[in-house]
Order: C-alpha cells, then sequence, then structure tokens
C-alpha cells in the first residue's frame, strides 16, 4: 500500500488526475497522461468473503481557477444591506413630482414588449436594446414592429422624451483598428436610424477609446470619468443641439465622488454645471455599488444594497435639477417584481415641498475638504 501511494505522488507532475479506490482490497486507478493525452485504468478484484474497507480518494488535480471578475467581486467588502426586497412591498406613490423613473426592459419577443415590461413595474419612463448589443450583423427593423411599438406606447402614455435606447456594447468610435472603427460607425448610424423610425428622441451610448457620452468610472482605458473630458467630447460637435450626457450614479461613485455624502453630492453637482452644464444632462442611470468610492470598479447594485445607499438617491429624487428627464434602473436584474420594489421605494423617497423650493446665488464660496471652489453664478433651485 505504500509502495502504490508513493507512485501516485511520484507521478502527480506528469498526471492530470489520479484516483485510487480501495474496497475490498479492490484497487481501482485511473490516470491521464498530459503528454501523450491518454487514459490508462486498472482493476485488481478483491478475495471473496473480505471485509470491505474504508474508501480512500486522492485527487491531484488543480481546483478550476476561479474568472478575473470573480476574484475581483472577492476582494470587495461586503456592506450591510439596508434594504430587503423579499419584504418590501409595492406600493402606488400619492407623489411622484416630476421624477421619470424606470429600468432597461428587454425586447425579446418584440420591440413592444419592452413597452408591457415598464407597464408592469409601474415605471414612467423605460429603457431598451434597439438590436442584438453583442453582434455586429442584425436583421433590418420591419415596418410592422415600428407600428406595434409606437401604439403600445400611446396606449401606455409613454412619450418619447422619457425613453432611453441604449447603444451597442461593440460600439467604439475611437478604436484603433480600421475594421472595427468602420463597423462601430456604420452600427451608430443604424441605430440611431432606428430611433428616428421609432420616433426617440435621446440615444445613450458608452464610449470607446475617445468618444464618450456616458460619464465611466475610470476604469482601464475608458475616458469620462472626469467632466472635463465629456466637455472636450462637445466641443467637437458642431450641431450641440444633438449632443447630450447621461449621468451613471454608479460610474461617478466608482470615479471619486462619494454620492453617500452631502459633501460628495454638491461637489458632484458643482463640477458637472461648472464644467458641461446641465443644460446638457439628457438622462440618469440609476445604480447602487458594489465598490467603495474611488474603486474604479463599475459594479452595479440594487438600490439600498451598495454603497451610496438610499440616503445617497434620496438627494436625486428631491432635487428639481433631474425633473422631466428619464431615470433608468440599470440595476443587476433578479425579476421584474424587484425593479417593481426598488421604482417604488425611489418614489418613496420623494418629499415634495414647494416651501422648500430655494434660489440660491452661487456667488458665494463653498468649501468641500480638501477642495475650494467658485460656485456658478447662474441661480439654480433645488430641495433643502
Amino acid at each position: 500500500m505504500i509502495k502504490t501511494l508513493f507512485s501516485i505522488f511520484f507521478t502527480k507532475a506528469t498526471t492530470a488526475h489520479v484516483q485510487l479506490y480501495v474496497l475490498n482490497k479492490s484497487y481501482t486507478m485511473a490516470t491521464r497522461n498530459l503528454r501523450s493525452r491518454s487514459t490508462s485504468v486498472k482493476i485488481i478484484s478483491p478475495k471473496p468473503n473480505e471485509k470491505k474497507r474504508k474508501i480512500i480518494k486522492l485527487e491531484t488535480a488543480k481546483p478550476e481557477k476561479p474568472s478575473k471578475k470573480q476574484r475581483i467581486d472577492d476582494k470587495q467588502p461586503k456592506i450591510k444591506s439596508e434594504i430587503d426586497f423579499d419584504t418590501l412591498t409595492i406600493e402606488k406613490p400619492l407623489k411622484m413630482g416630476d421624477k421619470f423613473i424606470g429600468a432597461h426592459t428587454s425586447i425579446a419577443g418584440g420591440l413592444e414588449k419592452s413597452v408591457f415590461d415598464a407597464v408592469k413595474m409601474s415605471a414612467k419612463s423605460f429603457g431598451l436594446f434597439l438590436r442584438s448589443q453583442r453582434q455586429w450583423k442584425c436583421k433590418p427593423m420591419e415596418d410592422k414592429a415600428v407600428v406595434t411599438f409606437k401604439k403600445a406606447c400611446i396606449d401606455n402614455d409613454f412619450s418619447s422624451n422619457f425613453i432611453l435606447p441604449h447603444g451597442s456594447y461593440l460600439l467604439n468610435c475611437g478604436a484603433p483598428n480600421e475594421e472595427t472603427l468602420l463597423k462601430s460607425r456604420d452600427t451608430l448610424v443604424d441605430e440611431l436610424q432606428r430611433c428616428e423610425r421609432l420616433g426617440l428622441t435621446l440615444y445613450n451610448f458608452h464610449p470607446g477609446s475617445s468618444c464618450v457620452i456616458e460619464n465611466m468610472c475610470r476604469q482601464g482605458n475608458t475616458i469620462g470619468g472626469d467632466f472635463n473630458e465629456l466637455k472636450a467630447i462637445i466641443n467637437l460637435v458642431r450641431d450641440k443641439s444633438r449632443i447630450g450626457v447621461c449621468i451613471d450614479t454608479c460610474h461617478a461613485f466608482a470615479a471619486g465622488y462619494d454620492l453617500a455624502s452631502e459633501e460628495g453630492y454638491q461637489s458632484m453637482m458643482f463640477d458637472f454645471d461648472s464644467m458641461i452644464g446641465f443644460e446638457y444632462l439628457k438622462g440618469l442611470h440609476f445604480n447602487d455599488s458594489k465598490g467603495k468610492v474611488g474603486s474604479h470598479l463599475d459594479r452595479h447594485e440594487n438600490i439600498g444594497k451598495g454603497f451610496i445607499g438610499v440616503k445617497g438617491f434620496k438627494r436625486f429624487m428631491n432635487d428639481v435639477r433631474f425633473n422631466n428627464m428619464p431615470i433608468i434602473l440599470e440595476t443587476p436584474w433578479i425579476s421584474d417584481d424587484i425593479n417593481a420594489k426598488e421604482i417604488s421605494l425611489l418614489y418613496s423617497l420623494f418629499e415634495f415641498d414647494p416651501s422648500k423650493v430655494v434660489s440660491l446665488n452661487f456667488h458665494q464660496k463653498y468649501q468641500i475638504p480638501s477642495q475650494k471652489f467658485l460656485c456658478n453664478t447662474k441661480p439654480t433651485q433645488f430641495y433643502t
């Protein structure tokens, strides 16, 4: 027995998997040779009427290496969730104000299905893909699909101003590779033409190496974590009435804006207004963050379950600068019911009180720890 075990460990370097079973003195050994890629099995039958012995199992194969994303997620600090969606009930909000909250919906089964999904979760806005987001080739959009989608929107009181389609993840309008660049341009034009046919006025897409619309989290080679980089892109556009910005809360938090605190929230508002201007803001992506502030990790979390927390989103809900624009949830999809509960939760944070609307003239200095700046002179309204 000792000799057999020694042989197994001696051949460990040249075998991918070795198993040894001892049952009634029966030895079964399967060996996978890495060099010849062959498997050999040897069985020695036991003597009759022999008592059973304990099974010995030896594994020499290396365990499967976790993916890079899994290793990163495992290292992230855990946060105690503020929200239990299992016990949270869906209630129709008594007061919605001018906030148009929805979620990203699926077009599996037809474009009109995205409208019906939004209705199920009591959304006032929604996002969708216009075609497959993971392949270049796509079937042209049929006239019947256009008519059906428009009818569904009209029947359910969805205005085109509060529908925020999302562009393909393959787009990279700053790609150094000419083939990828040409495909990106063709896809971008195709999706804009689809928007035109559907009567949609907004279109959101992620940056590649250079072209940026949505703010990013400073991860990898992407740009847009600094609002000055977004402004630089806007400055290159001739017709500025046709370009805008979508703020993603998770991206901003991961880029370094501490939206969990009042100081961090006001810092981001000032930077955006002074560097870009709220006239360019066309929509919001509401996502909590699995990573800590400044982590540069694009890891979305459900509302109230991440590091931004419910209080962070309450500030957005009570800020009139985000009225009358689509606010789209891109939180991890668990079920439509969970999305409905998130929407209900967000509306419950709304505290409309006209007496609390104040107009500030930003001639005064506003100081934030380790950062001083002179605020914009344009009067702004928000809730205290």
